[in-house]
């Protein structure tokens, strides 16, 4: 059988013909796509009770690996800090789904990759913290091309997946990791030194990147991203 991936969601309002308002759970095709063509079954993750321990970790139980998707910022009340200006739309009741679901996936050393929103998500369920706005990184027209090269640890995981020291990636992000999160280690950069790519010490079959593969899954390296997730 084929492994089955979990593929953290979100909720976004809905407004139907006839004015009724009501949510709706969603997950961007593009992840979707990228764990199918990795050759395992995506199933869309339901936004939780993050109280409730019991019901995530019996939910993480059934799935061979999980991805943390990208969206919207981060709260900086999940990680102490007032809320600059630049900083975009946020939504506490995901941010409280996804970091219960970032720290569970550690504790267990779940395989998991964690996307751009998903990578940030991680550092601060770890203790981290985020620059809440960078220039320069959020390239939205070209969200399906290579548009700057990372460096890449040479021992690192992510070295191993995509056969590499140096690599190309999009980039659609305006924030980015600041301190790093208890065990978190940076794997790769970009040329400002931006982290792109993060494991954690105690957790190895986690990983995060800071870009967006599932947009690229055209390319070998950036697909087998998803295929060693779950094969961990």
């Amino acid at each position: 059988m084929k492994p089955l991936v979990g593929v953290t969601a979100f909720r976004i309002s809905v407004v139907e013909d006839d004015g009724f308002d009501s949510y709706h759970e969603a997950v961007p095709t593009a992840y979707l796509k990228a764990v199918a063509k990795a050759g395992a079954v995506p199933v869309p993750l339901s936004v939780l009770d993050p109280e409730d321990s019991d019901a995530l970790n019996s939910l993480l139980d059934r799935f061979d690996a999980i991805v943390i998707t990208g969206g919207a910022d981060v709260d900086p009340a999940n990680y102490g800090a007032a809320t600059d200006p630049q900083c975009g739309t946020t939504e506490p009741h995901r941010d409280a789904h996804d970091l219960a679901i970032a720290r569970a996936c550690v504790a267990r050393n779940q395989p998991t990759l964690a996307i751009c929103r998903g990578i940030q998500v991680l550092n601060v369920a770890l203790g981290g913290t985020l620059i809440q706005h960078i220039d320069d990184h959020m390239q939205l027209s070209l969200y399906n091309e290579k548009v700057h090269e990372i460096d890449i640890e040479q021992s690192s995981l992510l070295a191993a997946i995509v056969d590499a020291e140096h690599y190309w990636t999009n980039s659609l992000h305006h924030q980015c990791l600041a301190d790093l999160g208890t065990g978190i280690k940076a794997t790769a950069r970009a040329d400002d030194g931006t982290i792109e790519a993060v494991e954690v010490e105690h957790a190895p079959n986690v990983l995060g990147v800071q870009w967006h593969p599932e947009m690229i899954r055209y390319d070998r390296g950036h697909l087998e991203l998803f295929r060693r997730t779950f094969s961990l």
